[in-house]
């Protein structure tokens, strides 16, 4: 359990930087913010639209 909450909250801390700068910046961000929820989210075994959810916005 402790893994995976590490690994929860280095995927919501990089996942909120990203998805910050790509709502502020052009599309490459937002292709890069994709490519990391998609490998986070299959990481933790989760949707990524789900982790989408709970990443906080800046």
């Amino acid at each position: 359990m402790a893994d995976r909450d590490h690994l929860m909250n280095a995927a919501l801390a990089e996942l909120t930087r990203l998805k910050g700068a790509a709502e502020h910046s052009r599309h490459i961000l937002g292709r890069l913010y994709a490519s990391a929820l998609e490998e986070w989210a299959s990481r933790l075994g989760m949707d990524p639209m789900r982790l989408n959810q709970i990443v906080p916005a800046n």
